[in-house]
């Protein structure tokens, strides 16, 4: 068997987890309209997911913690109905204003999902089964950036783009309901921490102090930002650099996310033939070899579609091998608090796909061989920083932690 965790439960955690990428892709179709629509420009259209992504990353800092003092359960429960209303109102929203906080209020809710599944994960599991619930998870996760733009096209071109956002309500919606019946509490009563703001910012100063646990948390957000860059750079790929049009993103979205899942189900059944660190050596030499040869074959030979995708299907199948060790590896630093090791991770992952979109974009916008010239720059500081963790991390560790903990 490729995972003994129970895959109910890996496929409710991904499936509320899926709010954040369904969130920030499924409306790009209809960003034209929208535009259109308010009277804007399409850089202020553009906005509406910078802004979004803003507030992601924020009150990714915070949800964690506040389920570390309330429970898992409700918190979860909780956000989905908020990021629900939240949606409504960008549906119903009559100029742009109100659309642009609808889409904060979305940012400020939709972490909710993503933090407290790793956070309930490590509630429950530790070791190989952690890493497997967490691989079976990005297996299901891996539907949504996939799934979002073909969704979010047809509803568009079918019912206009509010349809999007009765859509993202309305799973939400079920979510929460479903939660309700089958989620149960994973955080008990009696190791919840009180949530104060001020002593949560002095906690989180204090945890930035753990060497390993920083640099950890770094290079996860390194090693999430060589792949997500292509879709934050979707649109511009798809059409400027494939020659496709608007409704082919299909054609860059499902050979990444289908090699990502690959790379998901392998991924327990590797680290455990060739151990964690020797696992995150390999696939950083991966990395190091697909930018290098992506780069090469992009700007000496201009090689066309399917084939300019090598070096980034290659990176994203070692991707989604190094993220479930990666996380794991991070809530290992402080077990009582697990729910705010998993909010700053979720914190610096969502942070590296705002820089893709403001910095990268632009910077590499119609050049193949930039898109996999980040890549490589990705793969050297993965490697930089795990390093780090290598080195610190027999130091950082609770005084109580042992080899039956992991």
């Amino acid at each position: 068997m490729l995972f003994s965790v129970p895959k109910s439960l890996a496929f409710l955690l991904a499936t509320c987890s899926m709010v954040g990428p369904l969130s920030a892709n499924t409306y790009m179709p209809g960003l034209g309209m929208i535009a259109e629509e308010f009277g804007v420009g399409e850089v202020a259209a553009y906005q509406t997911l910078s802004s979004y992504l803003i507030c992601f990353a924020t009150s990714s800092l915070f949800v964690g913690a506040v389920s570390d003092s309330l429970g898992r359960r409700a918190v979860m429960i909780g956000g989905l109905l908020c990021y629900a209303f939240s949606c409504a109102i960008c549906a119903f929203s009559p100029g742009y204003e109100t659309f642009l906080i609808g889409r904060i209020l979305m940012g400020l809710f939709a972490s909710t999902g993503t933090v407290l599944a790793m956070a309930v994960t490590r509630d429950l599991f530790s070791g190989r089964q952690a890493q497997e619930l967490t691989s079976l998870i990005a297996v299901i996760f891996a539907l949504a950036p996939a799934l979002a733009p073909i969704i979010g096209g047809w509803l568009v071109s079918l019912f206009g783009w509010r349809s999007v956002f009765y859509f993202l309500s309305t799973f939400a919606c079920t979510m929460a309901l479903i939660c309700f019946f089958l989620l149960k509490e994973t955080h008990p009563k009696e190791l919840r921490t009180s949530f104060h703001f001020v002593p949560l910012v002095k906690q989180y100063a204090l945890s930035m102090k753990n060497i390993a646990f920083t640099a950890g948390v770094i290079c996860s957000g390194f090693v999430f930002m060589g792949s997500i860059l292509f879709s934050a750079g979707a649109p511009d790929y798809v059409e400027n650099i494939m020659g496709m049009g608007v409704t082919d993103f299909g054609y860059l979205m499902i050979p990444l996310i289908g090699f990502s899942v690959t790379g998901s189900i392998f991924c327990t059944k590797i680290t455990e033939r060739f151990g964690e660190e020797r696992t995150m050596k390999m696939q950083i030499a991966v990395m190091y070899a697909a930018g290098i040869l992506g780069v090469a074959l992009n700007y000496f030979w201009h090689v066309p579609y399917p084939f300019c995708l090598f070096a980034v299907i290659v990176y994203s199948t070692a991707m989604s091998v190094v993220r479930p060790i990666l996380t794991v590896y991070n809530l290992d630093y402080f077990p009582q608090n697990r729910g705010m090791a998993a909010s700053i991770q979720q914190f610096f992952q969502t942070s590296s796909f705002a820089i893709c979109a403001a910095l990268w974009v632009p910077v590499v916008m119609g050049s193949a061989w930039k898109y996999d010239l980040v890549l490589l720059f990705c793969g050297v500081m993965v490697s930089v920083t795990w390093l780090i963790v290598l080195k610190t991390r027999p130091r950082c560790l609770p005084k109580d932690f042992s080899s039956q903990n992991r």
